[in-house]
């Protein structure tokens, strides 16, 4: 005798199977389409390489959302290029949402200085990163095709600014001015060593043979240093013994000199006195 099944304990897994995927199709539409979360354009003017979908957002060091999505747009009229970065934000951690206060927020956010870049996330397999952080002297810059989104201005990531000074520098101008420096040091260089050992053994051998001259000479030195002392020793003493006669020498020579000037003035008034006289 065949058995029948049983279509009741069928009907419970056919019950349970579909609640299942209803529960799992809800849970992903409410991941999708949640309130909580917000999805963000940046927009990048340099090369992305290394950031794929899935790449961490970092606030501050904290994560908070993945890449979503990112594309290419090119300008064909003056062949620029620029690379619109999508990223989700997670529920809880959002720092904006499709609400009119946090367009706002996010607006006040800018001004402040919120700013996204590229990072290095592995230093191995070379992968990156976005970070967001307050740069408030940096610019905003917003771009047109994403007025109707959330867009996070960016800057550039430090790797790309000294690539930037790289290229600016003058490299080969800096290589011919080191290989021209380096072409003179060569030719110049050793003549001139040759000279200064020269210069040096010619010293040295001076010092050498007048050793002897120069010591004899130093001592000579210090003899009329003592001489010179002594002599002025010897002018103070004779000038102390004999202060009163030297004072009454120069009051004798001041009378004299005033004397003669009393001559000179008379003779200018009356130079006929030399041969007249003067008169009583």
């Amino acid at each position: 005798m065949v058995r029948q099944p049983n279509l009741k304990m069928i009907g419970l897994f056919v019950s349970i199977g579909l609640l299942s995927l209803f529960l799992m199709l809800a849970y992903f539409l409410k991941s999708k389409f949640s309130d909580n979360e917000s999805i963000v354009v940046m927009y990048f003017d340099e090369s992305v390489k290394g950031l794929d979908v899935g790449a961490p957002v970092l606030f501050k060091g904290v994560k908070i959302g993945e890449v979503t999505e990112v594309r290419l747009q090119a300008n064909l009229q003056n062949m620029q290029f620029l690379i619109p970065v999508y990223a989700k934000i997670y529920n809880g951690k959002s720092l904006i949402t499709n609400s009119h206060d946090e367009r706002a927020k996010l607006d006040k956010f800018i001004q402040d200085g919120l700013r996204a870049r590229l990072a290095i996330n592995s230093v191995i397999t070379g992968q990156l990163l976005i970070e967001l952080d307050m740069f408030p002297k940096s610019k905003i810059i917003l771009h047109e095709e994403a007025k109707n989104q959330f867009e996070i201005p960016t800057i550039g990531s430090p790797f790309a600014e000294i690539s930037k000074s790289i290229q600016v520098m003058p490299i080969t101008q800096i290589a011919d001015d080191v290989h021209d420096i380096t072409q003179t040091l060569d030719r110049e260089l050793p003549p001139l060593l040759s000279k200064m050992n020269s210069t040096l053994d010619t010293v040295d051998y001076i010092l050498k043979e007048n050793k002897n001259n120069t010591t004899k000479m130093v001592a000579e030195f210090g003899t009329a240093a003592q001489n010179v002392g002594g002599a002025a020793k010897s002018i103070d003493s004779l000038m102390a013994e004999n202060a009163a006669q030297i004072s009454t020498l120069i009051d004798s020579l001041t009378a004299a000199a005033n004397s003669l000037k009393n001559l000179t003035d008379y003779l200018q008034m009356y130079p006929s006195s030399i041969i007249t006289g003067k008169d009583e």
